[in-house]
């Protein structure tokens, strides 16, 4: 019964905020082709892991993979901060891209600027869901109340930054769909903005937990970057609704 409890709570931020955002979509997406982008979200998780810790080892090779991490931490403090920064938020980041591009911009239903932002949203969700249940079923928690503020943290972090990285690189998809010429150049913009902020977010949580005495002032920074980043996507989702209709694909 316990397990159970940990897929829907794993699930229930992700299933909130998809709420969320379909409410702000005025022609709703199909259901099926909003399951299909969810479910292919949570499929790149596992994928993204391997590459991830490729990349790693690729920074010190060991007999061990296991123990990657910490003998670079131990040995290499750039390599520490690349394996914890900005090897998950480039892996992930072009990985819920490649779900969009791959499943969902040649089809007949992408044919509105903010539905390359929802698509994106989507993959995250199914990406950030797959990450939720495997922190839950990793730690074992001794109560439910404690498993259930770890989520309600996640919630509103770990999981909002997966949606907001994600819907840069939708605003930028968007762009390079409605100017075809500049397509390339609006991608890369949108994946590089991405990983930025997904970097800054997870150097972030890393310094919050290793530095005691400047937790507060860490876990502010983290608010502070959250909301930013918000208010800017907010504003690009309704700049999108004002452009025309049908994306130039």
């Amino acid at each position: 019964m316990r397990y159970f409890f940990y897929i829907l709570l794993g699930l229930l931020p992700s299933l909130i905020w998809l709420s969320f955002y379909l409410k702000k979509d005025k022609n709703p997406e199909p259901n099926s082709m909003i399951l299909k982008v969810f479910f292919f979200g949570m499929l790149i998780a596992p994928v993204a892991i391997i590459f991830e810790l490729a990349l790693i080892w690729l920074l010190n090779p060991t007999t061990n993979p296991l123990d990657i991490l910490s003998k670079i931490s131990q040995n290499n403090f750039i390599g520490a901060l690349l394996a914890a920064t900005l090897i998950p938020a480039l892996v992930e980041e072009y990985l819920k891209y490649f779900v969009v591009k791959l499943k969902v911009i040649k089809k007949s239903i992408f044919d509105e600027p903010t539905d390359a932002m929802i698509y994106c949203i989507i993959a995250a969700l199914g990406f950030a869901s797959v990450e939720n249940l495997m922190i839950l079923f990793k730690i074992s928690f001794p109560n439910f109340g404690q498993a259930l503020g770890v989520i309600g943290f996640r919630f509103l972090g770990a999981t909002l930054l997966h949606i907001l990285a994600s819907a840069i690189v939708g605003y930028w998809l968007a762009r390079g769909l409605l100017e075809l010429k500049k397509r390339t150049k609006f991608i890369l913009i949108g994946l590089a903005l991405a990983i930025i902020f997904h970097s800054c977010y997870n150097y972030l949580i890393l310094a919050t937990f290793d530095n005691a005495d400047y937790k507060l002032i860490f876990f502010s920074l983290i608010v502070i970057l959250l909301i930013s980043v918000a208010l800017i996507v907010s504003f690009c989702f309704r700049k999108l609704k004002k452009q025309q209709s049908i994306c130039k694909i």
